[in-house]
Order: C-alpha cells, then sequence, then structure tokens
C-alpha cells in the first residue's frame, strides 16, 4: 500500500523529521569530532560502576551501547530513568547525566542526589540547566551542538547521543573503539541512508511501515540489537503515533507465546517484528526461525528485517536508522505530523 510520495510527506511534516533522520550520519561524525578533543579528569577511568541518568532519547542510546559491547564493557553500566540513584551508587561511581534538552527532571533530581553524596559526575547535553548546574559546580560537560537536527526533536538525535556516548567510554578506557571503525560506520550509514530516504518499493523501512498500518507491532530481537528492540519501540510510539512493544529472544520464548493464545481480537492486529542478524549466536538463529513457525501456527502476523553491516556496530546503527524512517513512514501514512508528541506534553504539563 505504498501510496507515499515527496509532496505528502512535505504536507504532514513541517518541521522537516525527515530531514533530520537523513542527517544522522552526519550526527554521528559531528558528535565524534566533538569528542576526539576532549579530556576528563584521570580519576574518571578508575570508576568501578557507571550509571547513566537518562529518560527516552537521550537513554535508549546507552541500550544499544550495552548491547552492542555486551561482552566488551570493562565496567558494568546501569540506566537509570528514575528520580533516585541505587543504593549501591557511591565514589567509585560514575553517574552520566544526559538531556539532551537540559532540562529533564528527573536526571536533575539525580544530578542533586549526587552532588550531595559527592559522586563523580560529567554530563551531556546542548545546554539548559543541566548545563549551568555543571559550569556551577565544576563538572565536565559535553556540551554540543545540534545543527543537525533541523526538526529540534531530541528524540530524532539519537545520532548525538549515542555516539556521544561512545566517545565518553572510549575516552574513559572502558571499551575499544578505534577512530576507524567509526569512520566505516559513518560511511556504511551514508549508503544505507539513500536506500531508506527513497520512496520505492523496494525500501525496507518503507515496506515495514506498510505492513505495519493499522496494527500493533511487537519488536523481537537478541544480543547485540536487544538496544535496538528498544529503541525502535520508542521510535514506533513517539513518531508514528502507535502502540508497540519489544521483547527479547530466547527469553520471549519462555512466556510470551503463551500470552498470545488471546484477546484473539488483538491478536489480529498484531504484527511480528523480528530484527535479525547473521552475527547472532547459532542458537539464537534457531529460537528466532522456530518463534517464526509457531507465530505462524497462532496466526499472528510476522516479518523478519535483517541488519546489514559487517560488524556488530554497523548493524545496530543500521536498525537505528531504518526505525526512524519507517515511524516516520508510518505517520505519514496515517496522515499524521510525527514531530509532535501531545500526550507526552500534557501529561509534563500536569506534572508541572
Amino acid at each position: 500500500m505504498n501510496k507515499l510520495t515527496l509532496s505528502l510527506c512535505r504536507r504532514y511534516d513541517p518541521l522537516n523529521m525527515y530531514g533530520s533522520i537523513g542527517a544522522i550520519p552526519d550526527q554521528m561524525e559531528a558528535a565524534w569530532a566533538t569528542l576526539s578533543g576532549f579530556s576528563f579528569p584521570p580519576a574518571f577511568r578508575q570508576a568501578r560502576h557507571v550509571v547513566v541518568a537518562g529518560m527516552g532519547g537521550s537513554a535508549i542510546g546507552t541500550h544499544l551501547i550495552q548491547s552492542v559491547f555486551r561482552d566488551l564493557l570493562r565496567v558494568p553500566i546501569t540506566v537509570v530513568s528514575d528520580y533516585i540513584l541505587p543504593a549501591w551508587t557511591d565514589r567509585h561511581t560514575l553517574v552520566l547525566l544526559s538531556s539532551y534538552s537540559g532540562g529533564t527532571e528527573e536526571v536533575l533530581a539525580v544530578a542533586e542526589q549526587a552532588l550531595r553524596a559527592d559522586i563523580p559526575m560529567a554530563a551531556l547535553t546542548t545546554g539548559g540547566s543541566l548545563a549551568r548546574f555543571a559550569g556551577e559546580n565544576d563538572i565536565p560537560a559535553v556540551v554540543f551542538q545540534s545543527d543537525h537536527n533541523p526538526c529540534g526533536q531530541p528524540r530524532i538525535g539519537l545520532g548525538y547521543t549515542v555516539v556521544c556516548q561512545l566517545g565518553i567510554f572510549r575516552q574513559l578506557g572502558m571499551i575499544d573503539l578505534k577512530d576507524e571503525e567509526m569512520r566505516q560506520t559513518i560511511t556504511a550509514m551514508r549508503r544505507r541512508k539513500e536506500v531508506y530516504a527513497a520512496l520505492a518499493d523496494d525500501n525496507p523501512a518503507l515496506d515495514l511501515a506498510c505492513r505495519a498500518f493499522r496494527r500493533a507491532p511487537l519488536i523481537f530481537a537478541s544480543e547485540h540489537l536487544s538496544g535496538n528492540a528498544h529503541i525502535l519501540a520508542n521510535q514506533w510510539n513517539e513518531n508514528a503515533k502507535n502502540m508497540a512493544a519489544y521483547f527479547l529472544i530466547p527469553e520471549l520464548n519462555h512466556h510470551l507465546l503463551e500470552g498470545l493464545t488471546g484477546p484473539s481480537a488483538v491478536r489480529k492486529r498484531l504484527l511480528a517484528v523480528l530484527l535479525d542478524s547473521d552475527l547472532y549466536d547459532p542458537r539464537n538463529r534457531k529460537h528466532h526461525t522456530l518463534t517464526r513457525q509457531v507465530l505462524e501456527e497462532q496466526n499472528v502476523a510476522s516479518f523478519t528485517i535483517p541488519a546489514h553491516g559487517n560488524t556488530l556496530l554497523e548493524q545496530a546503527f543500521d536498525l537505528l536508522l531504518l526505525g526512524g524512517y519507517a515511524s516516520f513512514y508510518q505517520a505519514v501514512l496515517s496522515r499524521i505530523n510525527p514531530s509532535p508528541i501531545p500526550w507526552v506534553d500534557h501529561f509534563k504539563r500536569l506534572m508541572a
């Protein structure tokens, strides 16, 4: 049901989210350059644990990093999307305050708690209250420019937030990531952008949007693409204004397949989207194949998306880019402006 045209996209995208998604490779390049000349206090390299405090788009990038580098990270990383730090947080912990806007209430609350406890901190933001807090309290802050995000929505700035975090963890000796690896990943993303940005029948992102039209996607993934399942569900919720959820294989095989028994009316409106990779453990590839078989037996529509790329990182960014375009196309197919988030904004006003 590919009925999309460039004029239709422009009509429902006055803030140019389409341009922001296409600029994600440029965001990545700018973020890597920002961190290349940045240095942190030597003591930060002694941290035994990292807590990333962030919400929404400022936190899901960490999930991608946790998944891609799950067996390479030299220290554990915990995401805190709340107001309170874990009880075990101490002076051997580094707290990374991540807020694209710099005004996230929960992140600022964590910052105050960490300050009172004299816990080492760093900040990642475009400015706002978080940048002021960092300046007033002598906290190292990576304050990046968001020139390559014309729609201004923080959730479309994932190229900045993910790569800035990668750069921070590399600078602190927590991961090994060479400049050449990042350059190759950015080059691969520019090639994939040409595929996903084209309003053509052979565009996998547009194909996903058409298959998911008026359905609720259940995103399934494993291993290094686990973070992508979370990201794609968030992209679908916020950009497409459409219900989506994610589950991980093999864990879902121990409960979700029974849950798909009913209600039957709900089952008919689901679309299981399996994020596949030729880099998965063979046992998980078997899980994916058999999960698809069981879904067919249950009459649950399903669809497999192969990740493109030669490395774990390339495949993760490939699906991040695909998800941005697919959720955008879904919004336009539904005749919805993808940029505003009126219910989220309404909730924030109620909290205020």
